[in-house]
């Protein structure tokens, strides 16, 4: 079978290989991928960035994806060859504190698809049957590819920050997951401006504004405190970018609130002193739990994010054509289709 494989530790080492096809275990499902996203973590990892270093290669990438189930195990239950659905990308140990109080995705035990073991940037991928989730609402496979990375955000914007109407919410970062953000907290009322640097303006920033957006550029020179009228309520960091996380307290209000959605390649020189003075309260949100995937489903059922607007697709064929378009941030979400 086709397979995008991350193939060393050297920065864009990839390639689309033949891989055998994998066979389930008594318990897995073999997966037909129908597609499967790019995600930040993706593009991370095959440019050797070192918070990525934790995964060994050579690896097969991809955790967001739809499918089809091929064949089933042979002590899977309720499920039958056919069936559209997506998967849980985390895998746990379902017996630690986290995984007991549903928040399966800080388990310390866990794997990740596409990181631990082989993921579904390949034509089949076999995953245990307590992850795999049926595509409610008729979703397509496109829309089901981004059901994860939409969870992730509602995470974010739901739980993790509790955008209420009428709140001033800053995103930092127009990648994806900043995008997703910022529709969600549109959408549940908030004052929603979404920044980036100067290079993010011909795409991300213009598919911001696109989607009725307001968009800032920060630079060191104009920093986004200096923009602002008034301070924020609550700022998502979406972006990764060091130096955004180092300013976020800047921008927002005494006893507001910074949610943290971003990994970051390297240690940060971060103003404690100023957020513990100002009262000001961290969430960090990290990936997405079964309920979390539910109500992407749900946002995409009701149309809460225009996919067609945000997805370019390429074949899986052309893999090395969808990775370049997202290291090069040509595209607000690559999406590779069997």
């Amino acid at each position: 079978m086709r397979a995008v494989c991350l193939q060393s530790n050297t920065p864009k080492d990839l390639a689309l290989i033949d891989a055998p096809r994998p066979e389930p275990g008594p318990e897995e499902i073999r997966l037909r991928v129908e597609a499967v996203g790019i995600c930040g973590s993706d593009v991370s990892a095959a440019l050797g960035k070192p918070n990525f270093d934790f995964v060994k290669r050579p690896r097969i990438l991809g955790h967001e994806f739809s499918a089809t189930i091929d064949v089933c195990g042979g002590e899977v239950t309720g499920w039958k060859a056919g069936q559209k659905v997506c998967a849980i990308a985390i895998h746990s140990c379902h017996k630690c504190d986290n995984c007991r109080a549903g928040n399966t995705q800080i388990c310390e035990q866990r794997q990740i698809l596409g990181f631990h073991m082989s993921g579904a940037m390949a034509d089949y991928v076999c995953v245990h049957q307590r992850y795999v989730m049926p595509l409610r609402y008729d979703l397509g496979f496109v829309e089901g590819a981004l059901v994860e990375p939409l969870a992730v955000a509602s995470r974010c914007v739901l739980k993790m920050c509790d955008i209420q109407p009428g709140q001033d919410v800053i995103v930092s970062g127009c990648g994806i997951i900043g995008l997703l953000c910022a529709l969600l907290a549109r959408a549940a009322g908030g004052n929603v401006t979404v920044t980036g640097a100067e290079w993010d303006e011909a795409v991300r920033l213009k598919k911001a504004r696109d989607l009725g957006l307001q968009t800032r550029i920060v630079s060191d020179e104009n920093p986004l405190a200096k923009q602002l009228p008034e301070l924020a309520d609550r700022l998502i960091e979406a972006s990764g970018a060091p130096q955004a996380l180092a300013a976020a307290s800047d921008s927002v209000k005494w006893g507001g609130l910074i949610g943290i959605i971003a990994t970051y390649g390297s240690n940060i020189d971060w103003p404690a002193t100023n957020v513990v003075r100002r009262e000001q309260k961290i969430h960090p949100c990290m990936a997405a739990a079964w309920d979390d995937f539910e109500m992407a489903m749900k946002h995409l059922r009701d149309g809460v994010v225009p996919v067609d607007e945000l997805v370019e697709t390429f074949p899986l064929d052309d893999a090395l054509g969808a990775f370049e378009a997202s290291f090069e941030k040509t595209t607000p979400k690559a999406l590779m289709m069997a």
